[in-house]
């Protein structure tokens, strides 16, 4: 096992701490008495993303585009039907982990954790919170409960919470310091890596913006590069360096965040932006707002061509007929849309 982490002959641009290429994941469909195959949900198909060390990567789009897909594809929580990721390990090594079984991925996931949407689902209500952050510890080979405690104590006051809460459950914490204990848990054993699928979408405002404000603090004390999945563009804007925008398991646009919003290159891009709530909706009467139409497709029976041209106001007879490759143009910017140099679109910034 550790020959082949060790031995590894890939590489990746120094710069760049997880490479995803040709992404695919389908779930297989199985009907009548037999259960027999008759189809695929094409949840991902054909995803590809470099996350720089040290960045915040956002990911949004509709529910049912794929994003948690992705993150857990990543994090080899599902196995990939198709696809490489590579990743670069803290010694400097790139392994590619969609090629590695289950046995060969365990010394890999100290590097690589996940904070969950739900802050109480995604925490067991039998255990303490010296178990439940320890826990990772003790999978990892750690049985020192001396260690234990000590390393437990000094994470929760690096979130925010009082070391005596040690010995309480989870019914005692609100919303909030759940997620937090989430939070210390995934830092448990010093990843470089966290994918924060919905990390605050289940918060109050105040709450989140909290927990924003101490996601951004622990990246910058302990050098974390982070996979931020979302729905909220406000929130997006705020905390990502870049953004990738999904739809229907398809990488669509992947910019600049500043880039993104004042000027959007993919007309799914520009629907988002113009659901973008206004702080104040007189002062921008001229803004054009882009309806969209329906609701997105089947991905077991997803649309010919380019998977978002039937609710698309830009769509022309190739877009139904030939699929978009995500391609780079001026300024290294990426774009699934044949037509993205001709079109004139909006942005949220005024």
């Amino acid at each position: 096992m550790s020959d082949i982490l060790a031995t590894t002959a890939l590489s990746l641009p120094d710069d760049v701490l997880v490479s995803v290429r040709g992404l695919k994941k389908y779930f297989p469909i199985h009907a009548g008495w037999l259960k027999r195959h008759v189809g695929n949900v094409k949840a991902i198909d054909d995803v590809s993303l470099d996350i720089r060390k040290g960045e915040t990567f956002g990911l949004v789009g509709e529910s049912g585009s794929g994003k948690s897909t992705v993150a857990r594809l990543m994090l080899r929580a599902y196995d990939l039907s198709e696809g490489q990721i590579l990743f670069r390990r803290a010694s400097g090594n790139v392994v590619d982990i969609s090629a590695l079984s289950d046995r060969e991925m365990r010394p890999l996931r100290a590097e690589m954790q996940m904070i969950f949407q739900d802050p109480y689902s995604s925490l067991n209500p039998r255990m303490t919170l010296l178990e439940l952050v320890g826990e990772p510890m003790v999978i990892h080979g750690n049985n020192n409960r001396g260690e234990i405690s000590d390393r437990v104590a000094e994470l929760l006051k690096v979130v925010g919470l009082r070391p005596e809460f040690l010995n309480r459950y989870p019914h005692a914490f609100s919303g909030g310091q759940r997620q937090r204990i989430g939070i210390a848990r995934a830092l448990a054993l010093n990843p470089s890596f966290i994918a924060a699928d919905e990390a605050v979408s289940a918060l109050d405002v105040s709450v989140a913006a909290q927990n924003i404000n101490l996601l951004q603090d622990l990246q910058e004390q302990f050098g974390l590069t982070y996979l931020f999945i979302t729905h909220d563009l406000g929130m997006v804007e705020h905390i990502a360096d870049r953004v990738g925008v999904m739809y229907l398991g398809r990488m669509m646009e992947v910019a600049p965040t500043e880039q993104l919003f004042s000027n959007p290159l993919h007309p799914y891009t520009e629907a988002l932006m113009a659901a973008v709530p206004q702080p104040d909706p007189r002062g921008n009467r001229t803004r054009k707002r882009v309806p969209l139409k329906g609701e997105i497709a089947n991905a077991a029976n997803p649309p010919s061509g380019c998977s978002f041209h039937p609710r698309c106001p830009y769509a022309q007879p190739r877009c139904s007929a030939e699929v978009p490759a995500l391609r780079e143009v001026a300024g290294g910017r990426q774009v699934r849309c044949h037509f993205a140099e001709e079109l004139s679109l909006v942005g949220a910034v005024a």
